[in-house]
C-alpha cells in the first residue's frame, strides 16, 4: 500500500495543552478510513536533520481522558465506546502541559518539524502527516 502525505501545520504552546483531532477521509466522494488496529507515532525536532527529538508522541491503546496521558489517541478503537459515526477515521494528538514545559530554551520560539504516521494493522506506514511545528514560548511560567 502506497503511503499518503498529509502537511499539516501545528503550533504548541510552550506549558500549555495541546489538543487538536484529525480526521482521514479518501475516495470520490470521501469516506472515512476505517482506523481499526492502526498504531501511530509522532516526533518533533528542532530541525529535520537534528538527532535530538524534542518531543516524542507515542500512540495510546486506551480511552483518551481529560487531563489523561500525552499520545495520540484513536476514536474508533476497541477502547473508545463513545463514538459515532462521524468520528470513524479521527486521531487525536494530545499533549499535557508539562510535557512542553521548558522547551523553548532562552524563551525564544521554536519553528521546527514534526512528522506522525500511521501504521496499519500489517505494521506498514500508510499516512504521514507532516509539517511545520511552531512551539511559542510562553511568559507566564511557574518558577
Amino acid at each position: 500500500m502506497k503511503c499518503i502525505a498529509a502537511n499539516v501545520d501545528i503550533t504548541i504552546i510552550e506549558g500549555g495543552t495541546f489538543d487538536k483531532s484529525f480526521q482521514w477521509k479518501t475516495g470520490d466522494p470521501a469516506v472515512p478510513v476505517d482506523l481499526t488496529g492502526y498504531t501511530a507515532n509522532m516526533q518533533i525536532r528542532s530541525k529535520i536533520k537534528n538527532d535530538t527529538v524534542l518531543l516524542e508522541v507515542p500512540h495510546k491503546r486506551e480511552a483518551w481522558t481529560p487531563d489523561g496521558d500525552t499520545g495520540i489517541y484513536f476514536y474508533n478503537d476497541e477502547y473508545d465506546t463513545e463514538y459515532d459515526a462521524e468520528d470513524v477515521g479521527k486521531w487525536r494528538i494530545y499533549l499535557r502541559d508539562n510535557d512542553t514545559l521548558g522547551l523553548c530554551d532562552a524563551h525564544k520560539e521554536i519553528v521546527g518539524a514534526y512528522d506522525l504516521f500511521l501504521y496499519n494493522p500489517s505494521g506498514e506506514a500508510v499516512l504521514k502527516q507532516y509539517g511545520v511545528a511552531t512551539i511559542t514560548p510562553a511568559v507566564t511560567r511557574n518558577e
